[in-house]
């Protein structure tokens, strides 16, 4: 079996600081950065990409522990060579909740392609109740001839080696970076790739044959229209807006991004994932949180200043 690559301010505060009990966890993995490409702060905006994913994607997904006669066979595009042979890791695990994420890097023929990205595969052997739970991580309706959900071990992702790159410490500020491509927006773009989106066999279930996406939550997001879609189905069209933290902005997951531009997940972005199958906390997650302390220092102050006005009233 294989899987296809397919209104208080306090009360809001709390929303967003307090984790679900379960929660994805999203694990970049450099084993095959064989050149160096992922440095410190390559790796330090992938920690904030895996951040946004793992605290607003609150499904529970089984582990897959090869052992005995229960084994996976994981396969992936190679993250050093991905239009090349698939690599294969032999009885493979991954833990409870966890995505894990192969990264590399290549030159690219064309200077045009700034990243490729999709999810893995596998085969799997044993008992019936292992390759269900395996094929599924759990998710009952990734078993359903017309899938409705979609989990598989994680998947793998390459940057363009010679691509002026963009790397921000901190993407919850935004400078300028004329004539450079946003690290931070082409990770976000390449991991909804490997959850699935234009990739999964549940996201193909919604897709109609005239490059339209008829998923329920989407198309109720953008006024009970399908959305369009591009090339392979496997993006939004170019002309297609979503709001990000209110402002209007094209879709993350349209095909092309300009140099100097950062893009941030949208509402259809998230609604997509939604569709797919994946139990998404917030429409409007963009960026990392700060830790729980820092929440929890700024919540003190706002009620600080609270306090201190009603004093003065």
């Amino acid at each position: 079996m294989k899987i296809r690559s397919s209104v208080a301010v306090s009360a809001t505060l709390l929303a967003v600081l307090v984790p679900s009990a379960h929660a994805v966890e999203v694990v970049f993995d450099y084993s095959y950065d064989s050149v160096g490409f992922f440095t410190a702060d390559k790796r330090a905006v992938l920690n904030q990409v895996a951040q946004v994913f793992s605290l607003n994607l609150t499904d529970t997904l089984t582990a897959i522990t090869s052992s005995g006669g229960n084994r996976m066979d994981a396969e992936l595009y190679n993250p050093q060579d991905p239009f090349g042979s698939t690599l294969k890791i032999n009885d493979f695990s991954v833990a409870e909740d966890e995505l894990r994420v192969f990264v590399g890097s290549q030159t690219f023929a064309s200077a045009q392609t700034l990243g490729v990205g999709g999810p893995g595969f596998a085969s799997f052997s044993g008992s019936s109740s292992f390759v269900n739970a395996a094929f599924s991580r759990g998710q009952a309706g990734a078993l359903l001839s017309e899938p409705s959900d979609f989990a598989s071990w994680g998947g793998s992702i390459t940057f363009g080696r010679t691509v002026s790159w963009y790397v921000d410490s901190d993407v919850r500020t935004l400078e300028s970076f004329t004539g450079q491509f946003d690290f931070y927006t082409v990770a976000m773009h390449e991991m909804a790739h490997v959850l699935g989106f234009g990739t999964a066999d549940s996201w193909f279930t919604d897709v109609s044959g005239t490059h339209t996406y008829v998923g329920a939550q989407t198309t109720a997001l953008n006024g009970g229209v399908p959305v369009a879609l591009q090339g392979t189905d496997a993006h939004f069209a170019t002309s297609v807006n979503g709001l990000a933290e209110g402002v209007s902005q094209q879709a993350l997951l349209a095909p092309s991004i300009n140099p100097g531009r950062r893009k941030y997940m949208t509402d259809l972005d998230w609604a997509a994932l939604d569709d797919i199958g994946w139990e998404v906390a917030s429409l409007q997650a963009t960026v990392p949180v700060p830790e729980p302390r820092t929440w929890a220092l700024m919540l003190g102050g706002i009620m600080l200043i609270g306090a201190a006005a009603r004093r003065r009233a």
